[in-house]
């Protein structure tokens, strides 16, 4: 939120072109992707490291393991279809050219339901292996696919100006207990 709240609009809800020379605008450039890209190979490193390396033996986590394995599938899944539905894209595009900020679903829980779906991954993957370089291979996603989020949220405000700026003012950026509450609250209103 911070982040959010240090890029401050014009009066027409458009950041200046200073707050834009690094981010992505709705005339061409794309998002930003390099912390993607790391946290991605990092991540198959690890499901590569975690088929050769001994498991431990605490079923417990092991169990907790399978479990974020299971919600990362939903939320890494879902998104697709919600931004493709509610995205505001054109025949022929794909979900990640969405026009309009998607407010529904996983995305009035939390701001990066896929960022989210990939760091329980690789969470869930540490989990399961239990040793030490799946742990250290899974701290270094979670970092990257955190630093991603923040960089693709500089971009949304780039491209969606006040309506992303209000979104996210509302919907926690990974919280997904605070989330939750704050759409229960505001659906009993």
């Amino acid at each position: 939120m911070v982040e959010i709240e240090r890029i401050q609009h014009q009066g027409d809800g458009r950041p200046t072109d200073e707050q834009t020379a690094d981010c992505v605008d709705s005339v061409g450039r794309k998002p930003p992707r390099l912390f993607a890209w790391v946290a991605s190979l990092v991540t198959i490193l690890l499901l590569i490291a975690s088929q050769s390396m001994e498991r431990g033996d605490n079923a417990h986590l092991r169990g907790i393991g399978v479990v974020m394995l299971a919600l990362a599938t939903v939320f890494i899944f879902v998104p697709f279809f919600l931004l493709q539905k509610h995205g505001q894209t054109q025949d022929g595009e794909t979900y990640m050219q969405t026009r309009a900020v998607v407010d529904r679903g996983l995305y009035a829980i939390t701001r990066h339901p896929q960022y989210l779906g990939y760091m329980l991954l690789v969470s869930g993957f540490a989990l399961l292996s239990q040793h030490w370089l799946a742990v250290l291979l899974s701290v270094l996603g979670i970092t990257f696919f955190y630093v991603q989020a923040l960089r693709e949220e500089r971009y949304c405000l780039a491209q969606f100006g006040q309506s992303y700026a209000q979104y996210a003012g509302q919907v926690p950026r990974f919280n997904v207990v605070l989330g939750t509450v704050r759409l229960l609250r505001g659906s009993k209103q």
